[in-house]
């Protein structure tokens, strides 16, 4: 970016602000790269990758009904050790 792109301004609130600086440092980038850099991937992914939600969102069913499947049979042990007892 150069000196010569409009500049914008943006009011944000303070806890935003800090979690951006937060980022920049940790991404060694300036605060306007951070916002300019997130801000580009936000339209990438939503321009680029329509079909990439739902196979996210099947991704999380997939695994949600894997961890049901343990929880029941962590829950049948339970009941059958009990009722050994």
């Amino acid at each position: 970016m150069s000196r010569s792109d409009p500049h914008f301004r943006l009011r944000i609130p303070e806890d935003l602000k800090r979690e951006i600086e937060t980022a920049a440092r940790a991404n060694s980038r300036t605060i306007t790269s951070e916002v300019v850099y997130r801000l580009e991937q936000s339209f990438v992914r939503s321009s680029t990758d329509k079909g990439g939600l739902v196979d996210e969102i099947e991704a999380i069913r997939m695994r949600l009904a894997y961890v049901q499947d343990l929880l029941l049979k962590q829950e049948l042990s339970t009941r059958s050790q009990n009722q050994d007892a």
